[in-house]
């Protein structure tokens, strides 16, 4: 018997997983308006969520998605009309709250009266949907060893045949079916790391099989049993499988992410099972976290060629439409942007990372807009979105918005706000205190890059130095007042070199660590200068300013990173314990009364590489 799309609680399609009923990106039986009005379609109503990347399940009139406060992680149940929240159940402590990419990112799964949700840990957990009450939960995760997953499991849980499957990556559990009722161990097969997409059921003649993309491979599973029918090989060494594959039987498209490209596979009987073989393969089609849709025979979905999108920018690369059975691109276009997609009433919603909502025609001939709206103007937004009875369900890293899209028009008495009405607000452009960006911002640098930017920090503290040895013989003044002053310069020369030196050559130079290590060294030296001073005097006060100064400018960079997407954020702010030592001498030998600039100068250096490089160490040991 052919799998079967979930159904929602009342017996109704809605959008009960990741990706629709039936796990392709499909809202079937949809009716859409065919062009957005001059204001842009109805806001029925829109809340601030939390932190999360989870998208939303909907069924029953309910939307179910996971968010985290301050305190704690939960799964929380809306009135899909209203967002208003009917229950939230709470599953843990916050997940990477301080990092890069916060909260969870898993979607919910409903079916029948029971919703299910995977933790970033990889708890697994079962609830009633109508009221949120426990029936069982576990950890596979951590009871199986799972592996591949350290960016915080992605994958949602997958429910068909009675069976809850995941991918674990685990030794002999690459991937674990559990019973849905009482979460029991039915099966784990593979031996594989996983990765961060959702497995997909499929039916080969007849027999139901379920595929799951690997860190380095797609393996191919009899959903009943977990027997390993095949396994392929798609890359080395660490990747990201976060994209949905696509089939359509005997076929099985494979998007790669950054540049890896597209494989369209034919499913061959071979010894009573079946065995994949390449059709085609295209460079034209990589996909990221925004998994393509077949509709036809035209694929469609954008094509990742460089970074994700950030604040200051959008991603880079083309939304492309190519013909399913022969990987041949129909036409491409810039305009749509990175996009997520549901196809619905022969035509496509997209919602790009740039916070945008847009209608197109699903044309295999060429890009067709029919629509666009700007709904997170000012946010990057990377959550899939859901449609179910018309109403379009969206989300950022913190907000949600739910629309209007559906034929029918909406009650008179129901109150709605136009897209302008929608709160926004302006944010500050980081790139500015850059002036360029690293290809990959969220990758550890390599070897060579860290010792570029030591180098070009160097260049810049030899040249204050010299600096301060000029200013020492021309000018008489108290000499502590004075060397703070200078501080401040070379703190401020940290800063503007490497935004003038990403504007003027090619090779990206990160030159904050300098401006860092300027602030703490000024505040030691400030402190050491006036350590023998009243403890509430005007002197001593100076130094307590100087270190709040140096708090703020510490705050500034951690959150200049965040917003640059850049993962070094902790590894500098953790160098300050390895320069101490060597910084508590700089600052004595600053206020040393027979102080020798050379002495003191090599004693800066020497602090400036210890902080450097201990910090570089830190981050080699945490991310390498």
């Amino acid at each position: 018997m052919a799998w079967q799309p979930l159904c929602a609680a009342d017996g109704g399609v809605g959008w009960p997983q990741f990706r629709g009923p039936a796990g392709d990106g499909h809202a079937p039986a949809v009716e859409i308006i065919d062009a957005f009005p001059a204001a842009g379609p109805p806001v029925l109503w829109t809340r601030e969520l939390g932190q999360g990347y989870s998208g939303f399940a909907v069924a029953g009139g309910r939307a179910y998605t996971q968010t985290q406060s301050l305190y704690e992680q939960s799964l929380v149940c809306l009135n899909g009309d209203t967002g208003a929240t009917i229950w939230s159940y709470s599953y843990g402590w916050p997940y990477d709250g301080g990092g890069l990419y916060p909260g969870p990112r898993s979607t919910p799964t409903v079916s029948g009266n029971k919703v299910y949700f995977v933790s970033p840990q990889g708890l697994v957990g079962c609830l009633t949907a109508d009221a949120g009450k426990l029936v069982w939960s576990l950890n596979p995760n951590e009871q199986f060893g799972g592996r591949g997953t350290e960016f915080g499991y992605s994958a949602s849980p997958l429910v068909v045949d009675g069976l809850v499957i995941l991918p674990v990556g685990g030794a002999s559990a690459s991937v674990v079916a559990l019973n849905a009722e009482d979460g029991k161990l039915v099966w784990k097969s593979g031996n594989k790391p996983a990765s961060y997409s959702t497995p997909l059921p499929i039916e080969w003649q007849g027999v139901p099989l379920v595929v799951a993309l690997l860190q380095n491979s797609i393996g191919c599973f009899q959903r009943r049993t977990g027997e390993l029918w095949w396994e392929l090989p798609l890359s080395q060494g660490y990747d990201e499988h976060a994209t949905a594959p696509i089939y359509r039987e005997p076929h099985l498209l494979i998007t790669g992410p950054f540049q890896s490209g597209a494989s369209l596979y034919r499913l061959e009987a071979a010894e009573q099972r079946c065995q994949p073989k390449l059709v085609w393969f295209s460079e034209k089609m990589s996909n990221d976290v925004a998994s393509s849709v077949l509709v036809g025979d035209t694929i469609f979905g954008f094509d990742l060629r460089e970074a994700q999108s950030r604040l200051h920018r959008p991603s880079r690369g083309e939304f492309r439409a190519l013909d399913f059975l022969t990987g041949q691109v129909l036409w491409s276009s810039p305009e749509p942007g990175h996009a997520q997609i549901i196809a619905a009433d022969g035509k496509l919603i997209l919602f790009n990372d740039r916070g945008g909502v847009i209608l197109a025609q699903a044309s295999a001939d060429r890009y067709e807009e029919l629509g666009r709206a700007p709904i997170f103007p000012n946010e990057v937004c990377w959550t899939a979105p859901a449609l179910a009875e018309g109403r379009l369900y969206l989300r950022t890293q913190t907000r949600a918005v739910c629309l209007y899209l559906g034929r029918t028009p909406l009650d008179s008495t129901r109150h709605a706000i136009s897209v302008a009405e929608l709160p926004t607000g302006r944010r500050f452009d980081p790139s500015v205190l850059i002036g360029g960006e690293r290809d990959y911002p969220a990758t550890l640098p390599q070897s060579s890059e860290f010792a570029r930017w030591f180098a070009w920090s160097i260049a810049v503290l030899f040249a204050g130095l010299v600096l301060v040895g000029i200013c020492r013989r021309l000018i008489r003044v108290e000499w502590d007042w004075f060397d703070a002053a200078l501080w401040t310069l070379v703190l401020l020369a940290g800063a503007v070199a490497g935004t003038a030196l990403n504007r003027l050559q090619s090779q990206y130079v990160f030159t904050w660590p300098l401006v860092l290590w300027a602030a703490f060294q000024l505040t030691l030296n400030r402190s050491w200068a006036v350590r023998h001073a009243p403890l509430w005097s005007w002197r001593r006060g100076s130094s307590y300013l100087v270190g709040l100064c140096f708090l703020a400018l510490c705050c500034l960079y951690f959150h200049l990173c965040r917003w640059l997407g850049l993962a070094i954020e902790w590894g500098f702010l953790a160098g300050f314990a390895g320069t101490l030592p060597a910084g508590f001498v700089a600052a004595w030998m600053g206020a040393s009364e027979r102080r020798r600039l050379f002495v003191e100068s090599l004693a800066l250096l020497a602090s400036f590489a210890s902080f450097y490089w201990s910090a570089v160490g830190f981050l080699w040991w945490r991310l390498g």
